[in-house]
């Protein structure tokens, strides 16, 4: 009798999910939802390690917008979530935000890139692997090694940020990080300990670019303080600005980067800069990267990348090495390594292959 009535039970459940999701059919089809993703996967040799099958960053999202009866005026939602295809499980989230967006620009609020990173932080990455050199500027408090820092501008929770139109070529942005006290997952991996009212505005970010027959020009500043401790202060203080060019023209691409940051916290400064080409013709292209770091009283840091492709409608498959001097080796210990498995400072070579829809 027992086993009967969780039959019964189960399928007055379902029914009621039934019910539940044909009433909401026409409020999802009021929405234009996107679903996209990009699944990577690659071999890494590195020296003095073995050959490893990676996943690299694969991810998948949904985007879309909302009509709000309003007129020129939608709502915006985005989300994306990181996931591995070695383990099939969920890699934490990307991006995710909501917002609204007319003839009068965009305001998001949620997990968001900063200017920084938009305009200038990314323009030299390989586009085809996804895979930079992971010698940068911006990586608070611990300098260029990302296993053991943070960009304080990329993928940043509790971001409010505004975006202009296209105004003759032009178009700026402004974000603001309203954190409160003791939220660690916004400005690095552990809370406050003894959290104390801070700031209101834990970090600002503000930049613009330019566009003109193929060239843009942009430029970006941005400052963070927050996680004040009873104790000890301010956990981060820093600030970090740059500027950026690149140029199209027919088959080719250029991009340069200049970025400098300031940890206020040991007062110590960095500078660094980023160069790279890339030539394609037919699905067929070739890509020449350089990154150079150089902070206070260490050794310069540098790293070449070469890289080659072939799209395939979708897909793409890429080869490539990257060369590190001993100075940007030497910056990668035991735990780096672990934290940071597809890079582990030494010279490394790949294959990877990328569909995406």
């Amino acid at each position: 009798m027992e086993t009967a009535m969780n039959q019964n039970f189960l399928r007055q459940s379902l029914l009621a999910s039934a019910v539940a999701a044909s009433l909401a059919l026409p409020a999802i089809a009021s929405a234009d939802a996107t679903l996209y993703g990009s699944f990577r996967l690659g071999m890494f040799k590195t020296d003095q390690s073995s050959a490893e099958l990676a996943d690299y960053a694969s991810r998948i999202g949904l985007r879309g917008t909302v009509d709000l009866g309003l007129e020129q005026t939608q709502g915006i939602f985005h989300y994306e979530q990181g996931l591995s295809l070695n383990s099939g499980a969920l890699g934490g989230g990307r991006y995710a935000s909501i917002g609204a967006t007319g003839p009068w620009g965009t305001l998001r609020g949620g997990k968001l890139d900063h200017p920084t990173y938009t305009y200038v932080g990314q323009v030299n990455e390989f586009a085809m692997s996804a895979l930079p050199v992971h010698i940068d500027v911006g990586y608070v408090a611990n300098g260029s090694n990302p296993a053991r820092g943070f960009r304080a501008d990329r993928r940043v929770s509790n971001t409010l940020a505004y975006t202009s139109p296209n105004l003759g070529g032009a178009e700026f942005m402004v974000a603001g990080v309203f954190a409160g006290e003791a939220d660690g997952s916004v400005f690095g991996d552990t809370a406050t300990i003894n959290p104390e009212k801070d700031r209101t505005l834990d970090g600002y970010n503000l930049g613009g670019k330019y566009t003109v027959e193929g060239l843009t020009l942009a430029a970006a500043y941005g400052a963070v303080k927050a996680r004040k401790d009873v104790v000890s202060g301010y956990e981060v203080d820093s600030n970090l600005w740059g500027a950026s060019a690149r140029y199209n023209i027919q088959n080719f691409r250029l991009a340069a980067k200049y970025e400098q940051s300031k940890d206020k916290i040991d007062n110590s400064k960095e500078k660094g800069y980023g160069l790279q080409g890339t030539y394609e013709v037919n699905g067929y292209g070739a890509s020449l990267g350089f990154s150079s770091v150089k902070a206070d009283n260490a050794s310069r840091e540098k790293a070449t990348q070469i890289e080659v492709h072939h799209r395939m409608g979708n897909g793409v498959v890429a080869l490539g090495y990257v060369d590190y001097n001993s100075a940007a080796i030497g910056t990668q210990t035991a735990g780096d390594r672990a934290l940071w498995p597809l890079n582990r400072g030494n010279d490394t070579a790949y294959l990877t292959y990328r569909l995406q829809f």
